[in-house]
């Protein structure tokens, strides 16, 4: 069975008509993870175990120098490089959501990071207006609905049993599309947030999100 994450990027991929839409919107999809994939597959073979966890940690959308590239949520080239010391990479991308992540999943360990928390985002791929990033709440509202079907369609497949978004944006997106309450739903601050305002106390911060994330 592919990755639930790999499927739904493909499908976006292959959606002619949400492109076109897009498109009217002065809007593209980043594609360039998929040069990228096999350093991805090699990540998910070595680390993501079967059956996949059922605590989601849960994003907004890649970013063009991070996932976007990698294709692997909140994963730059530099830390996937620490992920897999014996591969060379073409790349050494750095994107500061992506450095204060990392730091949290080895002040965890790798290896029990992975086999406790599924990563993702509620937009499997990230999108460009303008040449900067543009997230999925900016998308006009009919492609919004098509990303909310497919955030849903890799959800069924993770059966998530607790969901911990990154950020307020995230929480809500969460709550309004599991309103029966079938999933235990929280939050944390977004790494970008940490990074941009709080970037001082930025160990400290590593260390509380360590406590909340493994509190269960």
């Amino acid at each position: 069975m592919q990755n639930p994450l790999f499927s739904a990027q493909d499908q976006y991929l292959q959606d002619e008509a949400f492109s076109d839409l897009l498109q009217e919107y002065g809007i593209t999809i980043l594609q360039d993870f998929l040069e990228y994939r096999p350093y991805a597959e090699q990540f998910i073979h070595q680390y993501l175990p079967e059956p996949l966890p059922q605590t989601v940690i849960l994003g907004l959308n890649p970013g063009r120098l991070g996932a976007g590239l990698t294709g692997i949520p909140f994963l730059d080239f530099r830390s996937l490089a620490n992920l897999l010391p014996d591969t060379p990479l073409p790349r050494n991308d750095t994107e500061p959501s992506a450095n204060f992540f990392h730091r949290v999943v080895q002040n965890i360990g790798v290896g029990k990071f992975y086999r406790a928390f599924y990563v993702s985002n509620v937009a499997a791929v990230g999108f460009l207006r303008d040449g900067k990033n543009c997230n999925y709440p900016e998308l006009p509202v009919a492609a919004q609905r098509v990303v909310e079907a497919r955030f849903l369609a890799e959800m069924a497949q993770i059966q998530p049993k607790r969901i911990i978004a990154l950020g307020r944006e995230v929480e809500a997106a969460v709550q309004r599309l599991f309103p029966d309450g079938s999933v235990r739903v929280s939050h944390l601050p977004h790494p970008s947030w940490i990074m941009t305002y709080r970037l001082r106390e930025a160990q400290s911060w590593v260390r509380r999100y360590t406590q909340m994330l493994l509190q269960g």
